[in-house]
């Protein structure tokens, strides 16, 4: 199969921003969804913990590159010279020039957005964050197995966790909502078809003067 030139190719992916979006609402669909499940609410909570960590990791990146790129990187002077390279020999981008560089952890980038860039973190959602990331660690290098109560407090969490971002990203990113409502969008082949049956229908009718 051939798409014909790079240039004339629809780029398929997402914004660092659109990325977090995604994850975020797809965490809040796996949310909604466990409330109404009789069976099936072990791997949609795995879903909501790791897309919403997912998420909010993204999102707090997206922070800290809108203030200096450099906050993203664990190591600055690694960072420093990666640049050089990047700049000296025209890569694309800075993991180009050296693929082992390392971002920042979630709970880093809390640290720095609270620590460096003095932006306001509220205590209990940090809390939140840190607890859901735990979660999140014990289902990527571990196991999970969680009693009823612990299950339902962990939906608590979620939730909790959920909503005190939104408002979090909402007022720190620009456009946030407009990217939440937008994200995970879906247009299917029938639909489009039937999109252009439609319009080419319209095209046909009269016009009165």
């Amino acid at each position: 199969m051939t798409f014909g030139d790079k240039k004339e190719q629809k780029i398929i992916g997402f914004s660092l921003v659109e990325n977090g979006a995604d994850s975020i609402k797809n965490a809040h669909a796996c949310i909604e969804k466990i409330d109404e499940l009789v069976e099936g609410v072990d791997h949609t909570l795995k879903d909501a913990v790791i897309f919403l960590n997912h998420g909010i990791e993204i999102l707090l990146k997206v922070m800290l590159e809108e203030r200096n790129s450099v906050l993203l990187f664990k190591n600055i002077e690694k960072y420093q010279k990666a640049k050089i390279i990047m700049k000296k020999e025209n890569k694309k981008d800075i993991f180009a020039a050296d693929p082992e560089l390392q971002t920042v952890t979630l709970k880093e980038s809390l640290d720095r957005l609270e620590y460096i860039c003095d932006v306001e973190i509220n205590s209990k959602m940090k809390n939140a964050i840190l607890e859901l990331n735990k979660t999140r660690n014990r289902l990527m290098h571990s196991k999970l197995s969680l009693y009823e109560q612990e299950f339902y407090k962990q939906i608590d969490v979620l939730k909790l966790c959920y909503n005190a971002v939104c408002d979090f990203f909402n007022k720190h990113i620009k456009s946030f909502n407009i990217y939440m409502t937008e994200a995970r969008f879906e247009f299917t082949k029938e639909e489009e078809r039937e999109f252009y049956e439609a319009w080419s229908e319209a095209e046909k009718l009269p016009v009165f003067d």
